[in-house]
C-alpha cells in the first residue's frame, strides 16, 4: 500500500492554542487520558477540535477509535473503509500529524471481536459479516447470531486471529509513528458464546465432548456434577486460552519489529468477572508482561461499586502502575467524577482515563469544574 504524505496546514485558532492554555489543566497528581470515538474523526475540523482540546488540558495521551464495527479509519487493504469517510482522507494519518506537532501520545483503539451493533444486519455486501460469515460466534443452542443487537467473530474459529494478526502487522507496517495498539472487545460475548461451528468442531476433536452437552445434557449422560463442572472448566480455558493467544502473538510480533509500540486493552473492571464470564483473563496479561497496561471499563456511578472494583484490582495485580483507571463522564456530573479521580488516587491509581470525549464535545461536562471539586476534595475521604 502506497503511504501518502497530509500538507502541513496550522490554522490560526491551532496558532492561538500553542501560545496560551485556558484555565483547566489536570493537577500534576494525576496524569489523564482520553477515549475518543469514531464519529469524532470524520472531519479535519473534528480531529482539530479533539487535539486542541487534549492539549488545552494538559492530556497527553489519547485513544482514537480506528476501527469500530470491522471497518476502519485509515488506508487498508484488508479492512473495509468506514463509509463516512472522504477517499481522499486519511483520518489516522491527519490525527497522527497534529498529534506530533502537540507533543500527544496516540494509541489506536481497536475493536477487536465486535463487528457490528444495530438491529438489523450490515447493508453492505462487502462487511466482513457477508464475506466470513464462518467466523460469526453463535450462542449455545441457538442459531441467532444477533443477540443483544451486536454480532461478533469467534476467537475459536482459528482464521480469525490470524485476521487480527495480518490487521495489526498491515496498521503498525503503514502507520509506525503509532504509540500504542489498544484492544477493546477483547473477549466473549458472554459465558453463553464460544460455540462456532467450526470452533465446537476443533474442540471435540481434541477434548472428545460437544461442550453444548455439558450444559444441558450431563445428567442424561450419566456425568455427576463434579464431572459437569471439570469439563466445564476445560471449555472456559479453552476459550479464555483463545483470546489470550491472539495478544501472546501480537506481542512477539512487536517485540521484534515495532519494540516502542504499547500494547493496551480496555477491560472489564472485575477480575473475576471478566475472566468467568468474558473470557477475558486480564490479570494474567498484566502479570505476565503479555500487556503494557490496561484500562478498566470501571464506569459504575455507585461509590460502593467502583470502589469494590479497585479493591479486586488491587488484590490480584503485581503491578498498579500497569493500571489506568476508566472513568465514565458521561452518566454523572463534575462532582461524582472527581470523587472518582480521587477514590483512584488513594487507591493508588494515578493514571485516568476519560470516558469519553463526546460529553466533552457535547458540553454536558465541564472539566473546569471537575478541576475544581478535585482540588476542593482531594483530602477528603468518604467512607
Amino acid at each position: 500500500m502506497t503511504k501518502r504524505k497530509v500538507p502541513l496546514k496550522i490554522s490560526k485558532l491551532l496558532l492561538i492554542f500553542l501560545l496560551s492554555k485556558l484555565l483547566f489543566s489536570f493537577p500534576d497528581d494525576i496524569k489523564a487520558s482520553l477515549w475518543v470515538e469514531r464519529h469524532h474523526l470524520y472531519k479535519k475540523s473534528s480531529i482539530d477540535s479533539i487535539f486542541f482540546q487534549a492539549f488545552d488540558n494538559n492530556i497527553e495521551d489519547v485513544f482514537l477509535q480506528v476501527r469500530s464495527r470491522g471497518d476502519a479509519l485509515y488506508k487498508s487493504d484488508i479492512v473495509n473503509i468506514n463509509q463516512n469517510i472522504d477517499k481522499d482522507f486519511d483520518p489516522l494519518e491527519y490525527s497522527l500529524m497534529l498529534a506530533d506537532l502537540l507533543k500527544i501520545r496516540v494509541h489506536v483503539w481497536i475493536n477487536t471481536y465486535l463487528i457490528w451493533s444495530a438491529e438489523s444486519r450490515p447493508d453492505d455486501d462487502n462487511h466482513i459479516y457477508f464475506k466470513n460469515y464462518d467466523w460469526i460466534d453463535k450462542p449455545r443452542n441457538s442459531n441467532n447470531d444477533l443477540s443483544d443487537n451486536r454480532i461478533f467473530i469467534s476467537p475459536n474459529h482459528p482464521e480469525v486471529n490470524q485476521y487480527f494478526e495480518d490487521v495489526v502487522r498491515e496498521l503498525v507496517s503503514n502507520y509506525p509513528t503509532i504509540n500504542g495498539l489498544h484492544f477493546d472487545y477483547i473477549r466473549s460475548q458472554n459465558n453463553n458464546y464460544g460455540f462456532n461451528d467450526i470452533g465446537v468442531k476443533l474442540f471435540q476433536d481434541k477434548y472428545s465432548f460437544n461442550p453444548s452437552n455439558i450444559f444441558s445434557n450431563y445428567e442424561k449422560l450419566g456425568l455427576t456434577a463434579f464431572e459437569k463442572d471439570s469439563l466445564s472448566n476445560i471449555w472456559d480455558k479453552y476459550n479464555q486460552r483463545n483470546i489470550t493467544q491472539l495478544l501472546n502473538n501480537i506481542k512477539l510480533y512487536i517485540d521484534s519489529f515495532h519494540p516502542n509500540i504499547l500494547l493496551s486493552a480496555a477491560v472489564k473492571p472485575n477480575p473475576r468477572e471478566a475472566k468467568n464470564r468474558w473470557s477475558q483473563d486480564w490479570i494474567r496479561w498484566i502479570n505476565e508482561d503479555i500487556l503494557d497496561f490496561v484500562v478498566p471499563m470501571n464506569y459504575g456511578i455507585e461509590s460502593h461499586l467502583f470502589i469494590d472494583n479497585l479493591r479486586r484490582i488491587n488484590e490480584e495485580i503485581l503491578n498498579i502502575d500497569k493500571v489506568i483507571m476508566g472513568i465514565a463522564i458521561y452518566n454523572q456530573d463534575e462532582a461524582a467524577i472527581a470523587q472518582k479521580i480521587i477514590l483512584s488516587k488513594y487507591s493508588g491509581f494515578n493514571n485516568i482515563c476519560l470516558f469519553s470525549y463526546n460529553s466533552l464535545r457535547d458540553n454536558k461536562i465541564d472539566l473546569n469544574l471537575v478541576r475544581y471539586e478535585y482540588l476542593n476534595n482531594k483530602f477528603i475521604i468518604e467512607d
